[in-house]
């Protein structure tokens, strides 16, 4: 019996058919915006002066010194601040993370984002509201410092001293370690010639590297009264005055050179006075 070839080709047919159905498309990659802008704000409102400034980038957060733009935004002194920042598309790679990096400038004073702000890829968006918070100043950070090493002076070991004149009484007592003093304080009570209570100078003194680092002097009309002016003022390791805030009447500023060096000279003087009675280490 001859078999008829048609069910072969049939089923040859129907294979072939199955085999030859369309491929699903390659997915297309997402386009990627040619701009990235926004607003910028403070997280706590306070006034800035007419030549704050605000530095914005564009950075692959891996590669953040290789900005994909930047500009700066000039008079950034009245927040909300709008931004807009051109972007060639092409440089984009769709794999990678991109930021906005932004800084807001204002004197001494920096304003640093409180987040990091992805845009553009990764379904980022091209649109974003940054958030600033200050950055302490080196005055701020020095003076922090200064009152932590404050606070740990009930674990070194100290001496005292003290002496009069016809109208003054001097109090003082170091805190030293290892044979080095790392603070002084010191009182000083103002009398008229009636032995009343005039005035009371409160002068505290921190040292590093065996020299004057932060000098906080207090002025009140006598023991208890509320200061009524107070300067701080600390140098860097290099000598260079840093912190220099002075509070008089009510009035905040700046305390000058000259009283700077004043209480330089009163610390040296202080810390000279303080170490001879402090014993050699063994």
């Amino acid at each position: 019996m001859r078999i008829s070839p048609l069910p072969a080709l049939l089923a040859f047919g129907l294979l072939a058919g199955c085999n030859s159905q369309p491929q699903p498309a390659a997915p297309v990659a997402p386009q990627v915006a040619n701009s990235v802008s926004g607003t910028i704000m403070l997280r706590e409102p306070r006034a800035l002066g007419d030549n704050a400034r605000v530095e914005l980038k564009v950075v692959d957060v891996s590669q953040p010194d290789n900005p994909l733009a930047q500009i700066t935004v000039e008079h950034a002194n009245h927040p909300p601040i709008s931004f807009n920042l051109p972007i060639d598309p092409k440089a984009v790679d769709p794999l990678r993370t991109y930021a906005v990096d932004a800084k807001l400038i204002d004197g001494e004073r920096r304003f640093l984002p409180v987040l990091q702000y992805p845009v553009l890829t990764k379904k980022s968006p091209s649109v974003v509201q940054i958030i600033l918070a200050p950055e302490p100043t080196p005055a701020e950070k020095m003076y922090d410092a200064y009152k932590k090493a404050f606070a740990e002076i009930g674990t070194l070991k100290s001496v005292s001293g003290g002496g009069q004149t016809p109208n003054t009484s001097t109090a003082w007592d170091a805190f030293y370690s290892n044979g080095k003093v790392k603070v002084v304080r010191e009182i000083t009570d103002q009398y008229d010639d009636k032995a009343n209570e005039i005035g009371r100078a409160t002068v505290k003194m921190a040292y590093q590297n065996d020299k004057p680092w932060v000098v906080v002097k207090e002025e009140s009309s006598g023991e208890g009264a509320r200061p009524s002016t107070v300067i701080k003022v600390g140098w860097d390791d290099s000598g260079t005055l840093v912190l220099k805030d002075k509070m008089s009447g009510g009035q905040t500023g700046q305390a000058s050179p000259e009283e700077a060096t004043a209480l330089y000279q009163h610390a040296v003087q202080a810390l000279a006075q303080a170490q001879v009675k402090v014993p050699k280490p063994k």
